[in-house]
């Protein structure tokens, strides 16, 4: 176990998770270690918009989606990061991703992936005697050392990057010597991984057809050994280049963006059915969510694009359409079934509450910051509120909105990931639970009569700057080996 900790600081987790989350009811405790440790499945799909399934308005139908998400908790309020690079580090490490350096998605050639000092979730669950997989989209490095099987993962396959990445070769001034050539990756843990093959536009439309064909196989041989297992199941869909399997192509009638839909909303049934089939359904958590929202039409593809509504903006934005995708949770018999809560609950939150369902908090590192909060009494029932109650969206190192209770408070904002950068003189203030589109500003509108609220986000925003400083922030590509 990679923690450099030290004892003055063992406390340091319990430290965070009161003072970064205000008004939290100390009293509310989290539900105990299950008897048995439970399988985990995570499927984490790629730009997916709050709007893009049938439950939340989709144009296009999702029964599969629909019907998992009224067996167990579906969260209208689940926030992740603005971008693709550092919603995967939040989920693996519980930290904000500006302190370990992944805070946007990294250029071609720009210092890149997560550290190995970080102590990911993968790495939790394997020292807690759990069977570890990874398939599909990484993005958290394309270097050895920074590879899934060397954060955590027993075997892996898939992309090292973007799902962009496939299109790269399909232009005319691609060169090879210039740029290395994108390829589909294998690996296990204590050997290099290797190219599979040439990771091209072919490639990129049945990619995800492999991600749920190994997943499948991995659920069968671990529920057979009959150790628990921890799988990702890393979609690269609904990403551009926006290709569906060739099963799909044309199914909807409506574009390649719907065909998807259709496409993913099987994939996710398959995976579903797996479960059922090995007979392990009942001991297994199932995690569905986007990574960050959908970016919408572009002029590569016009027409495609996914839909965020009713909230405004989308991917690199600090608006509500750029925070929020779908989010649902299944346990059965210890996450209730048909519950819906729009409760606020970050991508951040997952490490600290598996870690507590899987029995393994003594694991958390006690040496850093961590972020995300135990949401395990509120997933599993035991108490109706949610254990935080702001996000702080970060785009870039630069803090673009602060969401506290039913306020936002945007200190820049943006229409979209290539759209200017706005600084205000004067923070705007939205109410977002009467005002989901973020239209009418209040302090213009009400004579400055909500002021009052950038008191408690900036005491959230000063007690995260302490920690910072106390806790220098790691920077993009740094090998950081623990705090002096």
């Amino acid at each position: 176990m990679r923690i450099a900790a030290k004892l003055v600081l063992r406390s340091w987790v319990a430290v965070v998770l009161l003072t970064l989350t205000p008004g939290l009811a100390i009293s509310a405790a989290p539900s105990g270690p299950p008897s048995e440790k439970p399988n985990i499945v995570y499927i984490l799909v790629d730009n997916w918009g709050w709007g893009d399934i049938g439950i939340q308005g989709g144009a296009t139908p999702t029964p599969r989606i629909d019907a998992f998400a009224a067996e167990g908790l579906r969260m209208t309020n689940f926030n992740v990061q603005n971008q693709c690079t550092p919603t995967r580090s939040a989920i693996h490490t519980g930290r904000l991703p500006i302190r370990s350096g992944t805070q946007k998605v990294p250029a071609p050639g720009e210092p890149q992936g997560l550290s190995p000092w970080e102590y990911t979730l993968a790495e939790l669950l394997s020292d807690s005697g759990y069977a570890t997989a990874l398939y599909g989209k990484w993005h958290l490095g394309n270097q050895r050392g920074r590879l899934p099987t060397d954060q955590g993962y027993d075997e892996w396959y898939g992309i090292r990057e973007s799902a962009m990445e496939a299109s790269y070769t399909a232009t005319p001034q691609f060169d090879p010597e210039v740029f290395e050539a994108p390829q589909v990756w294998q690996g296990v843990r204590g050997s290099e991984s290797t190219p599979v093959k040439p990771f091209d536009l072919e490639a990129r439309a049945v990619l995800d057809a492999e991600v749920v064909a190994k997943t499948v196989g991995f659920i069968r041989r671990q529920a057979k050994a009959g150790a628990p297992f921890y799988v990702l199941a890393a979609f690269s869909q609904i990403h551009p280049p926006y290709l569906p399997h060739p099963d799909f192509a044309g199914r909807s009638g409506a574009g390649n963006y719907p065909d998807i839909r259709m496409q993913l909303d099987g994939d996710v049934g398959r995976i579903l059915d797996a479960l059922d089939a090995a007979g392990v359904a009942d001991n297994t958590l199932v995690i569905l969510t986007g990574d960050n929202a959908a970016g919408g039409p572009s002029p590569e593809w016009p027409g495609d694009g996914g839909s965020n509504k009713p909230w405004r903006g989308g991917l690199s934005t600090g608006y509500e359409g750029g925070l929020r995708t779908p989010g649902m949770v299944r346990w059965p018999g210890r996450v209730p079934s048909g519950r819906v809560s729009d409760e606020i609950f970050s991508d951040l939150d997952w490490y600290p509450t598996l870690a507590n369902f899987v029995g393994a908090k003594a694991r958390i590192p006690a040496d850093r910051p961590v972020d995300g909060v135990d949401q395990s009494a509120f997933v599993s029932g035991k108490q109706e509120n949610s254990n935080r109650e702001y996000v702080v969206n970060y785009v870039g190192n630069r803090v673009f909105s602060v969401k506290w209770r039913t306020l936002k408070v945007h200190f820049y904002t943006a229409e979209g990931t290539f759209s200017p950068i706005v600084e205000h003189t004067f923070p705007q203030v939205y109410d977002i639970e009467n005002d989901p589109g973020e239209s009418r500003e209040l302090w213009a509108a009400d004579g400055f009569a909500h002021l009052w609220v950038t008191k408690p986000v900036m005491e959230i925003l000063g007690r995260i700057g302490a920690s910072m400083r106390e806790f220098p922030n790691l920077k993009p590509g740094q090998d950081f080996q623990g705090y002096e």
